[in-house]
């Protein structure tokens, strides 16, 4: 199944030693292949289930590797039988 899935870590530490923990967890998105978008309070990710719950198990793995202490907050959009494309819910406000 094609999945929306938005996903927010946050390391639990000083703000700007927070930051380059979430720029390494926004470089294994840019490198899994998986369709994405960063905003300013989450990046979304678009693909198979499977897929970007590996990616997801990653993220994890790395945030844990990097900070004492992580909060990661995850959304996903699923529709039983259907898939779930970003497009279809924004297009018409562009």
């Amino acid at each position: 199944m094609h999945i929306n899935l938005g996903i927010q870590i946050v390391p639990v530490l000083e703000r700007e030693k927070g930051f380059p923990i979430i720029d390494a967890c926004i470089h294994l998105i840019q490198a899994s292949g998986i369709p994405y978008q960063v905003t300013p309070f989450e990046t979304i990710l678009e693909g198979e289930y499977k897929s970007i719950m590996s990616l997801v198990d990653k993220l994890y793995a790395k945030a844990n590797e990097l900070s004492p202490e992580t909060v990661i907050n995850i959304r996903i959009h699923t529709i039983r039988g259907a898939d779930v494309f970003g497009e279809d819910k924004t297009s018409k406000f562009k």
